[in-house]
C-alpha cells in the first residue's frame, strides 16, 4: 500500500531531511509554509502530515484546526522545537494524531510515521470489510428520485454518528426498518445485531403501563407505536 506524506515546517534542512530519510518508502511532499499545503490538500489530500507548530503565518495549530475541519481523516504528528506541554496539550485537542520534538532523531520519527500508518491501514481495512458487508447484507434502495436521493444523503451522514438518537416515522408499508437497516449497517457498529420491535404488536393496556424511561437527555418517554428509534 502507497502512502503519501506532506512535511509542512519553515526549516529546509527538516524539510529535506525528512524527504532523505523516507526516499522510496513513502511518497513524500514538502512544503514551508501552511498555506501552501492547505491549498494542496483540496487536489491531493495526503494520508499523514508533519507539521511544525512554530510556522510563520498560519502557525501549526491554527493549521491543523482547518485541516482537520476540512479534512477530518487526515492524521497529523505535530513537530515542536521543544516539548510545550501546552502547545502539546492544546494540538492534541484539535486532534493531532501524535507530537515530536525538535531536535529530529530517525528512528524516533519512523516509529510516529509507522504507528500512524497502521492507524490508517486498520481503518482503511474496517471502510472495505463494512462496504462488502453493506453489499451483502444490506437491503437494495431502487430510487432515483430527488426525495429518495435526499433520504439516502441523510442516511449516509446520520450514520457516521452512531451516538445521535433517530426517530423515523411514517405510515405502514414506508419502509421505515429498511431506513433503520440501512443507517445500522452504515454506521461503526455494523457489525453488531440490529434489534427491532413492532411497537403496534404490543397491546394497548401493555404500553400504557410500561415505565417510563429516561432516554439519553434525561427525558422520560415510551416508544411511539410505528416507529423506529435508537
Amino acid at each position: 500500500m502507497s502512502y503519501t506524506i506532506y512535511v509542512v515546517d519553515d526549516d529546509e534542512s527538516v524539510r529535506q531531511g525528512i524527504a532523505a530519510a523516507f526516499e522510496g518508502a513513502y511518497h513524500i511532499e514538502t512544503f514551508a509554509h501552511a498555506e501552501a499545503a492547505i491549498e494542496a490538500l483540496k487536489s491531493t489530500p495526503p494520508d499523514l502530515i508533519l507539521l511544525d507548530i512554530g510556522l510563520p503565518g498560519m502557525c501549526g495549530l491554527e493549521a491543523l484546526r482547518t485541516i482537520k475541519g476540512t479534512n477530518p481523516g487526515v492524521l497529523v504528528i505535530m513537530i515542536t522545537a521543544y516539548e510545550d506541554t501546552a502547545s502539546v496539550v492544546s494540538a492534541m485537542k484539535a486532534g493531532a494524531h501524535d507530537y515530536v520534538t525538535k531536535p529530529l532523531h530517525t528512528e524516533t520519527l519512523e516509529v510516529a510515521i509507522r504507528n500512524a500508518l497502521d492507524t490508517i491501514r486498520l481503518r482503511k481495512e474496517v471502510q472495505e470489510l463494512q462496504k462488502r458487508y453493506l453489499t451483502e447484507n444490506t437491503p437494495c434502495f431502487i430510487g432515483e428520485s430527488s426525495a429518495i436521493r435526499e433520504v439516502m444523503e441523510f442516511v449516509e451522514a446520520i450514520a457516521k454518528s452512531p451516538d445521535t438518537p433517530v426517530l423515523i416515522v411514517g405510515d405502514t408499508g414506508t419502509g421505515k426498518e429498511l431506513i433503520a437497516s440501512a443507517i445500522h449497517y452504515r454506521g461503526p457498529n455494523f457489525k453488531a445485531q440490529l434489534v427491532t420491535v413492532n411497537c403496534a404488536s404490543i397491546p394497548r393496556d401493555l404500553v400504557e403501563a410500561a415505565p417510563l424511561l429516561p432516554d439519553r437527555r434525561g427525558n422520560r418517554r415510551r416508544g411511539a407505536p410505528g416507529s423506529y428509534r435508537r
